[in-house]
Formats: C-alpha cells, structure tokens, sequence
C-alpha cells in the first residue's frame, strides 16, 4: 500500500509577506510528522498561516497523509529544498514500522 500526500510547504505569494519561507518550521513541522505527529494536530489554521504563510496551511495534505499511517513510521528518504520560486519543497517518503495502531 502506498499513501501520498502533496500541498507545498511554507510559502506566501501575496501581500506584505510575499515571498516568506520559513526552513525552520518546515524541517521541524517533517520531523515531528515522523516523531510526534499528534503534536501538529493541536495547530490552529491560523497558527500554520503564521509559521508557514497563507499558502502554507496546505500543510495539512502532509498530516493527512500521515493520519492514515499507523503510529510507528520510519523514514526512507528525507529532502527539503528552496528552489529559485517562492514555495519551500519537501519530499519525505516513510514506511509503517507498526502494523495496526493510527498515528493520530
């Protein structure tokens, strides 16, 4: 079984934050995804818009993805990259190391 789960990290691509990244939320929002993904669940939209940027609250597509794994995770491959545009982007492949429990 395969789960995918895409939205782009965080960015903003209008109004006085335009062109906002922020790398140290998005590579601590990817390891508390493997880790302590219970932890996200507690974020208001409008905590992610403030650490991540009005686009960032696409952020949740990843927590979605990771609700539907069961609690253990290991990760497989991990990347994070700031390309030329304005959206953080992250790859984190993970494999269920637990067979029955849900993540949250």
């Amino acid at each position: 079984m395969v789960i995918l789960g895409t939205g782009g990290m965080s960015h903003q691509l209008q109004g006085e934050r335009a062109g906002f990244i922020n790398k140290r939320f998005d590579t601590m929002f990817m390891e508390k995804l493997v880790d302590d993904p219970r932890a996200l669940t507690r974020m208001s939209n409008a905590e992610l818009v403030e650490q991540a940027g009005s686009e960032g609250v696409e952020l949740i597509m990843w927590l979605a993805m990771r609700g539907a794994m069961t609690r253990g995770a290991s990760v497989i491959h991990s990347h994070y990259h700031i390309p030329v545009s304005n959206t953080a982007a992250g790859v984190l492949v993970l494999e269920n190391t637990s067979p029955a429990l849900l993540a949250v």
